[in-house]
């Protein structure tokens, strides 16, 4: 049961797009991409909890860090905790030999009983062998919803970051700095005639410059406000 449970996870999460620290925009949270960099080069080895409100790019910044460590031939596995939720806690007797575990959105798995109760002896265990454990939440450890207490203790005794979300000023750079990484150009008026019409989330936006970039390059037209109206019904 349990080897089924992996599989079916693995196999899910294989199916993940791949991120990269590349295309995250930092914003003010430079200090904390360049430890979770070092981290996945092998350079540094802490236990580390990241924090962060929805959209603010913790799936973004684990996911990199997994595949930049993988890259760097670390044995490192990513889990959603959100997929995880619906297995059998058991999987994570399977997690114990990585050299590097990422746990996303743990408050998903810390209100089942089971799960706790799994995950502590996951972390001793891991300690034990001398892993690197990651994860992130929507709370900091010490108001995560868990019946067992000393579980969110050792959540505590990470390091922890607060991720800053990005502020209306940050996201029309960011926007800029996306248009870049595709090769075309927005001036302030584009962004901001893009910003007062599309959702603000960074996963909206980023879906705005995608949609841009493929259009345009099907169309060999100019980015202009009129072809943003266009294309994107404004």
């Amino acid at each position: 049961m349990v080897e089924d449970g992996f599989a079916q996870l693995t196999l899910s999460l294989a199916q993940r797009p791949a991120m990269e620290f590349d295309s995250f925009f930092a914003g003010a949270n430079v200090q904390l991409v360049s430890r979770l960099q070092a981290l996945a080069r092998g350079e540094v080895h802490p236990w580390l909890y990241l924090w962060g409100p929805e959209q603010s790019g913790r799936s973004h910044l684990l996911q990199a860090l997994t595949q930049l460590a993988q890259e760097h031939e670390q044995r490192a596995f990513y889990l959603a905790a959100a997929e995880a939720r619906a297995l059998s806690p058991a999987l994570t007797e399977n997690l114990h030999d990585f050299q590097l575990l990422v746990i996303d959105d743990i408050q998903w798995l810390m209100e089942a009983p089971d799960w706790a109760e799994s995950l502590f002896h996951l972390y001793n265990k891991f300690k034990d062998m001398g892993g690197v454990l990651v994860v992130s939440a929507t709370a900091p450890p010490g108001r995560l919803q868990t019946g067992l207490l000393d579980l969110r203790s050792r959540l505590q005794a990470m390091e922890v970051y607060h991720l800053q979300p990005l502020n209306d000023t940050e996201k029309a750079r960011a926007l800029r700095w996306l248009a870049r990484q595709r090769g075309f150009h927005l001036s302030e008026e584009l962004v901001a005639f893009i910003m007062a019409r599309s959702d603000r989330t960074m996963a909206a936006l980023k879906q705005v410059i995608e949609r841009l970039d493929e259009l345009s390059l099907q169309q060999k037209r100019v980015v202009t406000i009129p072809f943003v109206k266009k294309v994107m019904g404004w």
